[in-house]
């Protein structure tokens, strides 16, 4: 600790200077994220939004296409599409190939979900959907790069979720609501398929990280009741406080879905089902609702945010490939720092302990000074004497002679040499010669 100085001037300054190691970059991880986080992060990017919303719907159906060809349960899918939207979150469309990242996320929920499967028999898997007529086997050399390049993006993948292992799956509620509903003799061969494939439609869209299991089972019940005509009465009655969530969260929840049929329908499962103008109506009925009760289209929305959105910069290049990388498993990307000091990215699950670990840290590291002015008289130096030290310049000319005297300078004479005879002058003339 540095000495504390009494302040003449009255006036004492505190300032905290960080002493030994940096404690690192610790990271916590989040069960949900709001609208208005995602939007913020588009903004600073620079991301187009609809063309994230295409590299996310395709993604998403590679991550399904395989996960069927493959025989995955339900909950792999869950997993692999919540790790693909975290991922992209963190690395855009520039830095990876959403085909990549599908891939290794549906690799990581593998391991999460205890659904083994090698990276070698994803990919031939989906190699073997885009290519039906060359037909391969897990064991061909061709899959040897994508492999590495598969394993190399599980680091990064790990690291976008933040080591946070938890999905939601809003499938096992949707049964139960549908089963306390619904009388036992009713007949439901149409609704619960159709409300199954939408609760796998609404992973692509980003609702099931943005609201529990119980807000996007009872929308999809609810909705599947509106399109469909059946049991409308009973499912709307329910109370939203029953099932652990409000008024406010089903409706930004059933406009997400809702957004998904009308603008990409045939890209979804139930979609293709119905015609287009029966998702219109029920959007609009949807509409007139929130206006009716005062709602706002998306939970916690802010309005200076969305008046200061930034233009979308158009994107023109094509997302980056990993097929190539520069050294097996890793990307084409540089890395950044690890964080803004340096040190060690940790992560975290309890937000409170890593509060309380950075106050503790600052009480060892925090140092305090003071600083205080004190008026202490100086004299001037004399300019002329720093001259005398200088050395002298050399020496001109000597005598005006125009011989071989010494009217010149001559750098090999000595005054104590006896043999030299010359005159010391070169007077006028022409200068006197030896002897």
């Amino acid at each position: 600790m540095a000495p504390n100085h009494a302040a003449k001037n009255g006036t004492v300054e505190s300032r905290t200077v960080s002493v030994g190691p940096p404690l690192g970059t610790i990271k916590v991880g989040h069960q949900f994220v709001c609208e208005c986080h995602i939007r913020r992060m588009f903004n600073e990017k620079r991301l187009d939004a609809a063309r994230e919303a295409n590299y996310r719907l395709q993604g998403v159906q590679v991550i399904e296409s395989t996960r069927e060809a493959l025989l995955l349960p339900v909950k792999t899918y869950n997993t692999a599409c919540t790790f693909y939207h975290r991922f992209r979150f963190e690395h855009p469309t520039p830095d990876y190939n959403y085909t990549d990242a599908a891939l290794a996320s549906l690799f990581v929920a593998c391991k999460v979900e205890d659904t083994l499967k090698k990276s070698r028999e994803i990919i031939c898997a989906h190699h073997n959907l885009k290519n039906p007529d060359h037909q391969t086997t897990q064991d061909d050399k061709i899959f040897d790069q994508p492999s590495k390049v598969i394993i190399g993006i599980e680091r990064y993948m790990v690291e976008a979720i933040n080591f946070d292992f938890r999905v939601r799956y809003p499938q096992k509620i949707l049964a139960k609501i549908v089963k306390k509903v619904v009388s036992p003799s009713a007949d439901l061969s149409v609704f619960f398929p159709t409300a199954f494939k939408m609760s796998i439609d609404m992973y692509k869209t980003y609702a099931p990280l943005k609201h529990s299991s119980y807000t996007c089972a009872l929308v999809v019940a609810q909705l599947t009741a509106m399109i469909t005509g059946q049991f409308a009465d009973e499912f709307q009655s329910l109370d939203a406080l029953d099932w652990h969530t409000d008024e406010q969260c089903l409706v930004e929840v059933m406009l997400d879905l809702l957004d998904l049929y009308t603008q990409h329908g045939k890209a979804t499962k139930v979609g293709p089902m119905f015609d287009l103008q029966v998702f219109i109506d029920t959007q609009i009925r949807i509409n007139q609702y929130v206006e009716r009760e005062g709602l706002s289209r998306y939970v916690n929305q802010c309005r200076e945010c969305d008046s200061s959105i930034l233009p979308p910069t158009p994107s023109t290049d094509s997302p980056t490939s990993l097929s190539t990388p520069s050294a097996a498993g890793t990307s084409t990307v540089k890395r950044g720092p690890k964080g803004a000091e340096g040190g060690t990215t940790r992560f975290i699950f309890d937000a409170d302990e890593a509060v309380r670990e950075k106050k503790s840290y600052d009480e060892h590291t925090k140092d305090e000074w003071e600083e205080w002015e004190d008026e202490v008289e100086e004299t001037i130096p004399d300019p002329r004497e720093d001259r005398r030290h200088e050395p002298r310049g050399p020496r001109g000319p000597r005598g005006h002679g125009r011989g071989h005297g010494r009217g010149g300078f001559d750098p090999h004479w000595n005054s104590r040499n006896r043999h030299d005879r010359r005159r010391r002058g070169g007077g006028g003339g022409g200068g006197g010669g030896f002897y």
